[in-house]
């Protein structure tokens, strides 16, 4: 078989090669608890299914959406943001609706990237960026290397002085777990202001935070509107990721753009799929997440503190994350070598080596297990740092 040049660039995806590796450990008989992908293992709140329900009855639910979808779930999204954020959008401009913010991350590269031109990636980072947003649509992912020494924050200066077409950035972070606030969002439109360059703000873990932060939204940044465009899904927010529905909003430009490479590959999410998303958004009061969402925070809070607390009585310097159910740990080897000696233990995590070569010496737990098995993990986890 003879593949294209762009799919033969792109390296295993580490997630698909993470899960051939459990594959034949389970067959092997062997028992794993999985801290591996970032898929939420509680269920979404009642009112969701209740709204998928109610809208399968909804006369025409069957039939196509549209790729900017349905005018009640942009609406609902203009709502939220102004809600949550304070600020104004126009839904028939500024909002359009995704299958999953995973596919909107690309496809907004192939409306205003050229072939041969270069797009700024943070590494480490989500692998989308660089290889289905960078790679698969031939463009050159340039690094911007984010450091214990800064936070794991990008550095403005390099920002400024270099040469790009669009920039991505994804704060609360995957997979760092570190957040930022408005005023360092401030700093970092101002060093593209004079570019002809765009941003690209991942947002998915906004809802997400711990310690009474709340994460920002890039376009609270007055300037932002006409440069920017913003990613937000449904999937960790309301436990809803095989649903697929998420949304990206900003410059009229960019979402235009964005549109117009939908309408040629895509019809949209399921009309009922975004009927119950629109009723989900519709819950918070005022900026405030209805009482399903903040219990679901709490969860993953408290199950990261246990997992911080019991890696350090082991022996590791674990720090608890302001966002995201992500903890980030530096550890004592490669991050395959450890990877691979935690999965012979029983035990799954992502090598850091993943998300880029500034993961290196770092693995990723997802706290999407319950407590309990938590406990167990850091029971089988003891042995590695007796060897």
């Amino acid at each position: 078989m003879r593949y294209s040049n762009r799919l033969n660039s792109l390296p295993p995806y580490p997630f698909a090669e993470m899960e051939r590796m459990m594959s034949e450990k389970r067959r092997k008989g062997i028992q794993l608890i999985s801290f591996g992908i970032g898929d939420p293992d509680l269920h979404p709140p009642e009112f969701v299914n209740r709204a998928i329900i109610d809208g399968l009855r909804i006369p025409g639910s069957h039939n196509y959406s549209s790729s900017e979808g349905e005018q009640f779930f942009r609406e609902a999204v203009v709502e939220w943001y102004q809600k949550r954020f304070g600020v104004s959008l126009d839904p028939n401009t500024q909002v359009c609706a995704l299958i999953g913010s995973k596919e909107g991350l690309t496809n907004i590269v192939r409306s205003v990237v050229n072939p041969g031109e270069r797009i700024l990636v943070p590494n480490p980072s989500y692998p989308l960026y660089q290889q289905g947003g960078g790679l698969l649509n031939e463009v050159v992912p340039v690094d911007t290397i984010l450091s214990h020494e800064k936070e794991f924050k990008p550095d403005l200066d390099k920002i400024s002085k270099a040469n790009f077409r669009l920039l991505f950035l994804n704060y609360p972070n995957n997979p760092t777990g570190t957040v930022i606030d408005v005023k360092f969002l401030e700093k970092i439109v101002k060093s593209v202001e004079d570019k002809d360059a765009y941003i690209c703000y991942d947002n998915a873990y906004s809802e997400i935070t711990f310690n009474d932060f709340r994460a920002p939204s890039i376009l609270q940044v007055n300037s932002a509107i006409d440069k920017t465009i913003e990613f937000h899904s449904c999937s960790k927010t309301f436990a809803m990721t095989g649903y697929r529905i998420g949304f990206a909003v900003g410059s009229k430009d960019l979402i235009n753009g964005l549109k117009s490479v939908k309408n040629q590959i895509d019809s949209g999410s399921p009309k009922f799929i975004q009927y119950a998303a629109a009723e989900a958004l519709n819950q918070y009061s005022r900026s405030i997440p209805p009482k399903e969402v903040l219990e679901m925070v709490k969860n993953y809070e408290k199950r990261l503190h246990l997992l911080v607390n019991g890696l350090r009585t082991i022996g590791f310097n674990a720090k608890m994350p302001l966002g995201t159910f992500y903890l980030w740990l530096k550890v004592d080897d490669d991050s395959n070598s450890f990877a691979s000696r935690l999965l012979d233990e029983g035990v799954v995590v992502t090598p850091g080596i993943g998300f880029g070569s500034g993961g290196e010496g770092y693995v990723r737990f997802s706290a999407t297990v319950p407590e309990e098995q938590i406990e167990r993990a850091l029971e089988m986890m003891k042995s590695i740092r007796k060897n």
